[in-house]
């Protein structure tokens, strides 16, 4: 690329970041100023918020994966024990696609 038009992209970014300053005027008419912290302020959780937070906790402690069902799951497809209900998927499936469609 042409060592001159890397200059002259150089000197625009420059131009840019000096001459676009932020000031801080705190008289601005169209902002409404700020009240002030109070040492009284308080937040409440509704129970909906506390039972995320708890269940948030639980599932932090929980592993990713359960590797005793992935044990169970692999032996009973290697001895050929493992049963496929075809219907309890699709109406799985069914359900699923109309909460969705809601």
């Amino acid at each position: 690329m042409d060592q001159g038009i890397l200059g002259k992209i150089g000197n625009k970014v420059d131009e840019a970041t000096t001459s676009s300053k932020v000031s801080s005027d705190t008289t601005a008419p169209d902002k409404p100023a700020a009240a002030p912290a109070s040492a009284s302020d308080t937040v409440n959780l509704t129970s909906s918020a506390k039972l995320l937070e708890r269940l948030d906790k639980t599932l932090a402690t929980l592993p990713a994966i359960d590797s005793a069902r992935v044990a169970e799951i692999k032996n009973a497809i290697t001895n050929g024990e493992y049963q496929i209900d075809s219907v309890a998927i699709a109406d799985a499936m069914i359900r699923l696609d109309r909460s969705l469609g809601d």
